[in-house]
Parts: C-alpha cells; sequence; structure tokens
C-alpha cells in the first residue's frame, strides 16, 4: 500500500532551538515523527506561535498528518537563568540554595529557585537533584534565608534545570496560573493534546479539563506520570485522561532508579488494559544529544518499550538542543520498526481480552481485531467521528493495517498518536447515515493508498459513525471497484 509506513509505535519529538527552523521540520516529518510536542518549561507564546505554524505549514507540505501536544509546564521547581547560559559545579565544593525571584541570576556559588524558599523545606542531610539527577547536593547546613550544600555530584549545569528535592515534601498545585494561561493559548491555537505536568489523581486532569471546557473547547489531555502518588492512584487517572505519559525524568527522581523500570511496566500495563494511549518519555536516546548514535543500552531500553506495549516513545533534548535531531528521528524509527517484529500480538490481545466484558464498543473492536486474524484481511477501517473506535481497535494491538477513517478534520491529529492508526479524511455529507460513510471511507483509502479493489476489509462502526461512542457495528467488506 502506497504511503503506509510498516511502523506502528508512534514518534512524539521535541521541537525547540535545535529543530525549529522549516527545513528542521521538514526533515524532521519525513524521517517519521508523528507527533510534535511544544515544551511550554521553556520559550514564549510567540515563539511558540511561530514554531506552531512551521509544523503545521510543513506537515500541509508533505501531505501527512501530525499531531500537535503542547505540554504544560506544572509547578516543576527550576533554578533560574544562569549568566552566560550555564556553568559547571565541581566535586567536593560548596554552593548555596536560597529563595529569591527570576530576574535574579544563578551562578556556580549560589542557586535561586523562585517557586519556594529551601530554608524552609530542607533540613540537614537532605538531597537536592539537578539536571535530571546528574547533580546532586547534600545540605550541610540550613540558616534563615539560605542552605549550604556540598557538591556530591558535579557537572554541567544549565540555567533553568530543574530541582528536585526527594526527601522534603513540597505541596505545590498541579494547575499553577501561567499553566493556566497557556492552555488558553493551547485553546486558541487548537492544538490536539494538552500534557498535564505531576498529576497526582483524577482530580487533577478533571481540573484541566473544566479549565478547557470553560473556554468552549474540548481538548484530550496527556497525564504525565512523574510523581510516586500517581502511581497509587493510577487506575483512576488512567480512566479520566486521554492518554499517560510515562515521564521517567522526574520520576526517577521521585523514586529510587531500580524501581523506575517496574514503575514503567505498571503504568503500560495499566494504560494497555484500558486501551489509553501511553508515550514513554525521557532520555530514549540520550547520548544523541551530542553524538551521532545512540548507544546499545539505549537501544535495549526503546526495545524494551516497545515489547511492553508503549504506543509512542518520545524525544525530548535529543531533538529540542541536540547536535543531531534528524538523525535520532531516523534511529528511532529503525530501532521501532525493528524492536516490533518481535512483538507478541496475539499475547497482548489475549492478554487484555478481560478488558471488554463492559462495552459493547469495546467487544466489537475486539471481535474485529479477531475476524481480521481469521480471514487475513488487508486492513481494518475504523469509522470514527472523535476517535474513539480506531482508539478501541488499536487497543488490541492488530497485525493489520489499521485506518483511523474520519470525516472531521481535528479527529485525524488526535489519531497521530495511536498505535498502528493511519489518520485518513474522507468527505461525506452531514446527514449520511453508517452505510454511506463506510462506502466514502472505503473508496478514499483505495484511491489515496492502492488497496486493490476486491480486498477484503474488516469494518468498524457505529449504525450512525456521525455519533460518537456507539461502535457496534462489525462487518467484513471488499474494496469497492471503480465506478
Amino acid at each position: 500500500m502506497i504511503g503506509i509506513s510498516k511502523r506502528k509505535t508512534k514518534i512524539v519529538a521535541t521541537i525547540g532551538p535545535a529543530s525549529r527552523s522549516a527545513e528542521k521540520v521538514a526533515a524532521i516529518i519525513a524521517a517519521g515523527a508523528n507527533v510534535f510536542r511544544l515544551n511550554f518549561s521553556h520559550g514564549t507564546h510567540e515563539e511558540h506561535s511561530e514554531t506552531l505554524k512551521t509544523i503545521r505549514e510543513q506537515a500541509a507540505l508533505a501531505g501527512v498528518t501530525v499531531a500537535i501536544l503542547q505540554d504544560l509546564c506544572g509547578p516543576k521547581v527550576r533554578i533560574t537563568v544562569i549568566e552566560g547560559g550555564e556553568t559547571t559545579l565541581h566535586d567536593g565544593s560548596q554552593i548555596i540554595l536560597r529563595h529569591g525571584n527570576k530576574k535574579e541570576f544563578s551562578s556556580s556559588s549560589e542557586l535561586i529557585v523562585d517557586a519556594f524558599d529551601p530554608a524552609k523545606v530542607m533540613r540537614k542531610g537532605q538531597k537536592a537533584l539537578l539536571a535530571d539527577g546528574r547533580v546532586e547536593l547534600h545540605a550541610t547546613k540550613v540558616e534563615t534565608d539560605r542552605v549550604i550544600c556540598d557538591i556530591v555530584s558535579g557537572g554541567p549545569l544549565r540555567g533553568r534545570s530543574g530541582i528536585a528535592l526527594p526527601d522534603s515534601r513540597l505541596d505545590l498545585p498541579c494547575l499553577t496560573e501561567k499553566d493556566l494561561e497557556d492552555a488558553i493559548w493551547g485553546v486558541k491555537h487548537e492544538v490536539d493534546y494538552i500534557a498535564l505536568s505531576f498529576v497526582s489523581s483524577a482530580a487533577d486532569v478533571n481540573s484541566l479539563r473544566e479549565h478547557i471546557a470553560a473556554q468552549g473547547a474540548k481538548i484530550p489531555i496527556i497525564a504525565k506520570i512523574e510523581r510516586s502518588q500517581a502511581l497509587d492512584n493510577l487506575t483512576e487517572i488512567v480512566g479520566v485522561a486521554n492518554a499517560v505519559m510515562v515521564a521517567r525524568g522526574d520520576l526517577g527522581l521521585e523514586l529510587p532508579l531500580e524501581r523506575v523500570p517496574i514503575a514503567q511496566k505498571f503504568i503500560i500495563d495499566q494504560a494497555n488494559f484500558v486501551g489509553t494511549p501511553v508515550i514513554t518519555a525521557t532520555q530514549m536516546l540520550q547520548s544523541m544529544v551530542s553524538e551521532v548514535r545512540p548507544t546499545r543500552a539505549e537501544v535495549s531500553d526503546v526495545c524494551t518499550a516497545v515489547l511492553d506495549g508503549t504506543d509512542a516513545v518520545m524525544l525530548s533534548e535529543e531533538t529540542a538542543i541536540g547536535k543531531h535531531p534528524i538523525e535520532a528521528v531516523k534511529y528511532l524509527h529503525k530501532i521501532l520498526l525493528n524492536s516490533e517484529q518481535e512483538f507478541q500480538f496475539e499475547e497482548r490481545s489475549s492478554k487484555i481480552k478481560g478488558s471488554d466484558r463492559d462495552s459493547v464498543a469495546d467487544a466489537t473492536c475486539f471481535a474485529a481485531c479477531g475476524a481480521a486474524s481469521k480471514i487475513d484481511s488487508t486492513a481494518i477501517v475504523a469509522c470514527t467521528n472523535s476517535g474513539y473506535t480506531a482508539r478501541l481497535v488499536a487497543k488490541y494491538r492488530p497485525r493489520q493495517v489499521l485506518f483511523g477513517a474520519t470525516s472531521e478534520p481535528k479527529t485525524l491529529g488526535r489519531m497521530a498518536l495511536y498505535w498502528g492508526v493511519q489518520p485518513v479524511l474522507f468527505s461525506i455529507k452531514e446527514d449520511t447515515m453508517a452505510e454511506s460513510e463506510i462506502v466514502s471511507a472505503l473508496t478514499t483509502i483505495r484511491e489515496k493508498y492502492g488497496v486493490k479493489p476486491g480486498s477484503r476489509i474488516v469494518v468498524t462502526a457505529g449504525l450512525r459513525a456521525k455519533k460518537s461512542g456507539t461502535t457496534n457495528l462489525m462487518e467484513i467488506r471488499e474494496v469497492p471497484r471503480n465506478t
């Protein structure tokens, strides 16, 4: 079939200074990126607006569907800007941590934190971790307005780096005023997903959803799992979120490092069971920030995420500030494609079979995947208004090409994140019934993707496909011949 990627696991690429030019964006699309992440921990609204415009223009020129993921900053605690951009902290030296405002510069002798006062929450002997844990400080003395720390593990440190206090309790809200303002930007620019940082409970997701609804919009929310508390409430979170992210950077600061791989498997399993898309993120190909090829350990890490059942993997610094953003996407594509050769499709489907008990739509999609395997169909076509049907079919990880066919342009971007889904837009009259929609969808995949007339296709839809969430039809059809 023409223009259909054999790769099923999706790629999320973060866009930043190293990749925001039109030429780089076009090359990253050509290399296989499906979702573009805009990190609102950095940059201005004007910069993000320009980047968004570039991505959409280049995707339109390439004739492909990509999703835009707006990642809210959340209450991540950061040091202030370092004069000159970065500095180096040396093992055995001392450094001061203190509260200050964002306009004050941090340095190699003093780190300024604006979100809280370190002197009020830290105690002697407690740790502070920076640069995703690569820099470690130990508090040796707590004074009224500052904490004096030994640099146990030094290294390069950039301004606005995150700082974590794993031994201290910080009661910070999940949604900040900045997040609320940034979410309004996301609504205005019609992003496909909004990622919420530092989620602790389902209530955090619902708070953002209410804020988005107050703006007259309905945008899918990705819950980033990076707090240990979120693991305790994971069932509820995956039940209300539209997707989840295994945010291993901050999760690795909240948990002992040796527990992170187990937490990753737990999150993926829980998300897979209910069909909530899951993204595995942070340091997938970290060495490619500076090197031209990944390490063997990184390749194994990505492969493990694929075999565990992740829907997507994400590149952060690799594409945002790295020296080889395009090569990183190309390598990731190759790793994913090869890893999927060992994916246990039948085992995965069998493992989550019991999850379809309470839903006619879910059971219908499970049956569609079974039928497709039984007759060795050319493809599965999920006719969908909101993307819901395509997501449910993807949950069961079919071997066949899976088309998410919709007449709603906004739904295309959402489906770009779903495992194995090829988004397809077809034209239809407003008053159409499911039968006409199915014919139109099949005709479109024949004309656009070269699916041969007469090929057997398994179709899922609703009795009236324009009505969301009513998937109750599964049929075996033949692609119509030219008329």
